[in-house]
C-alpha cells in the first residue's frame, strides 16, 4: 500500500469541489489513464507514484491578468520540497507537466464537466490522421466524454513513436485555471507519465515561513 508522510496512508487525491463540501462530496480518482497493460507473467504493470500537495492560489502570469488556480503541486517526496516542471528529479522519471492545449478556447464545454477535476485520469488518443500533426495525440477523460484538449505539439513529438510502438503513457488532471474561484474553468494543466496508470499519493501542506 503506498504510504504518505511517516507511514501513514495515501489519500486518494480529491477535486476542489469534493474539498469544499463538507462531506459526501464525491471524491475524484487517484489513478490516472488506468491500463490493462500488463508485464511478462501476466503481472501488471505498477502506476508511477508521484507525492503531491493540494494547494489553492491566485497566480499573476508574466504577460499579466489574473489566474486562479487549484490543483496538486509536485513535491519531492523527502523534503516536501515544490518541483517546477522542469525539475531534474521528474526528468529522470520521465515525467511530463504540460497544460493541455486548446483547452478553454476550443473545448470550453468539456473542460467545465466534473471527470476532469484535478486528480481525474484522462486518457490519451493518438491522432495519426490529424492534418496538422500526425504526432497528434488528444486528450479525453478516461470516464468517456467530449474531449478536452490536446498534448502540445513539442510532447506529442517525443510521445508519438513510443505510444505508436506501444508503450504505455498515462495521464492526470493536476490543476485547474479560472478567473475566480467562482468562475468556469478556463484550463487545465496535467501530468503526463510512462506508465499504464498515475498515482497521487498526498501530503500534508507544508507549513507557511515564520
Amino acid at each position: 500500500m503506498a504510504t504518505g508522510l511517516a507511514g501513514g496512508p495515501a489519500r486518494r487525491a480529491t477535486s476542489p469541489a469534493a474539498r469544499r463540501a463538507a462531506r459526501g462530496g464525491d471524491r475524484s480518482s487517484h489513478r490516472g489513464n488506468r491500463s490493462s497493460r500488463r508485464t511478462l507473467g501476466d503481472v501488471p504493470s505498477p502506476p508511477a507514484v508521484v507525492d503531491v500537495v493540494f494547494e489553492e492560489r491566485y497566480w499573476y502570469p508574466d504577460d499579466g491578468g489574473v489566474v486562479w488556480i487549484a490543483g496538486y503541486q509536485l513535491v519531492d517526496p523527502e523534503s516536501g520540497r515544490y518541483l517546477g516542471r522542469d525539475a531534474p528529479e521528474l526528468a529522470a522519471r520521465g515525467l511530463r507537466v504540460a497544460g493541455v492545449a486548446g483547452a478553454g478556447r476550443h473545448h470550453a464545454a468539456a473542460v467545465a464537466a466534473a471527470d476532469v477535476a484535478p486528480g481525474r485520469p484522462l486518457a490519451l488518443r493518438r491522432d495519426p490522421d490529424n492534418a496538422h500533426d500526425p504526432s497528434a495525440i488528444a486528450v479525453d477523460p478516461a470516464a468517456g466524454g467530449e474531449q478536452v484538449g490536446w498534448v502540445p505539439r513539442e510532447i506529442a513529438a517525443d510521445l508519438a513513436p513510443a505510444i505508436d510502438g506501444g508503450a504505455a503513457w498515462a495521464a492526470v488532471v493536476l490543476r485547474e485555471h479560472r478567473a475566480s474561484p467562482r468562475d468556469p474553468r478556463t484550463g487545465l494543466t496535467m501530468l503526463l507519465a510512462p506508465a499504464p496508470a498515475i498515482e497521487l499519493r498526498e501530503r500534508p501542506r507544508r507549513p507557511p515561513p515564520p
